[in-house]
């Protein structure tokens, strides 16, 4: 009877105990990766303010305020006028729908008689309570989010002000036959990561906007409450878009159906800059990514983790690739070719 050697063994007994390590410790991973993001999306900004002598921690400080101050000037704007109309909203739901329902029975001969099926609240409250509680199993609840999002912020502070400090200390981690392909590979890694973040907070504001503006300017009831909801929905691609159509359009359509053409029309052209103009310069450049692998990582993430895991799934799907493209697509690339790998 042959035995497995004593050092093959131990490897195997260690990778079991990391992978259980990892298995039941993977909400703290999670929270560690998006610091990591929050880090990402600052660094060019920390790099550019030591050109100019401002300390890395003065310039963190800053971003945090001027982000605060942000949110606060837009709520204290908007907030008033966003509750009136959810107010509204909420109140004249179930007679939007029962409308809807109406126009589908007079417009049943383009189809046929099949009745169209009318949206249920109850399938409705399952999709939402189903997103909450994945993301507060990840949070520990409201008040384990708050100390997750302090806990967020804190930690990508630090890893902004000590990043190369830090860098040196994971390198030397490594086998220092590895450490100058690992080094090579976290520049663009962070560099993925951070240009999605900032594209994508971008893209949503510009898309808020625009429907805030458009739908206000038309008419349509609730446009500024669709505008605000399309870019804070909008920071997990396709959502806020989807969301803020489906309701501007049903809002319009129980005013007039001429106004429910002009609405979709809007979304149309709001779809159309954001996927040829907005998304291609701001978000496609920085993760290489095709909207069907963005789509299927969103619906991973969303079931693993909630909301959470849907706003980390693309940054970490972007590093991944990012790290298969350096060390196997491009050489294989150039293999093929017959010249030596891009560095």
């Amino acid at each position: 009877m042959r035995y497995l050697p004593c050092p093959l063994v131990f490897q195997l007994l260690g990778v079991a105990a990391g992978a259980t390590l990892l298995v039941h410790t993977w909400t703290l991973w999670l929270l560690a990766f998006t610091a990591l993001i929050v880090a990402a999306a600052i660094l060019p900004v920390a790099r550019l303010g030591e050109r100019y002598r401002v300390p890395r921690a003065v310039t963190v400080l800053g971003v945090y305020v001027l982000c605060a101050g942000v949110l606060a000037l837009m709520g204290r704007l908007l907030w008033p006028a966003l509750v009136e109309q959810w107010q509204q909203f909420v109140v004249q739901l179930p007679r939007l729908l029962e409308n809807l329902k109406g126009w589908a029975g007079d417009l049943g001969w383009l189809w046929g008689r099949a009745e169209l099926p009318t949206p249920k609240a109850e399938s409705l409250q399952g999709l939402a309570a189903t997103l909450i509680e994945n993301t507060m199993r990840v949070t520990a609840g409201a008040l384990g989010a708050v100390v997750g999002l302090l806990a967020i912020l804190v930690i990508a502070a630090y890893l902004v002000i000590d990043a190369e400090r830090l860098g040196a200390a994971l390198l030397r981690l490594l086998p220092p036959a590895q450490r100058d392909i690992a080094a090579a590979l976290a520049e663009p890694v962070l560099a993925r990561i951070g240009g999605y973040v900032r594209g994508q907070i971008v893209v949503s504001l510009c898309v808020g906007t625009v429907l805030a503006i458009g739908l206000s300017a038309l008419g349509v009831r609730y446009g500024l409450l669709i505008g605000a909801l399309a870019a804070v929905l909008n920071v997990v691609p396709f959502v806020g878009s989807l969301a803020a159509a489906l309701l501007g359009i049903l809002s319009a359509l129980n005013q007039s159906l001429a106004l429910a053409v002009a609405t979709t029309a809007l979304f149309w052209g709001t779809t159309l800059l954001e996927g040829k103009i907005l998304v291609p310069q701001l978000v496609g450049r920085a993760t290489g990514l095709h909207p069907l692998a963005v789509m299927l990582v969103l619906l991973a993430g969303a079931q693993l983790a909630g909301l959470v895991g849907a706003l980390v799934a693309v940054p970490l799907l972007a590093a991944a690739w990012e790290i298969v493209r350096a060390l196997w697509v491009l050489p294989a690339a150039a293999s093929r070719a017959g010249r030596p790998p891009a560095s």
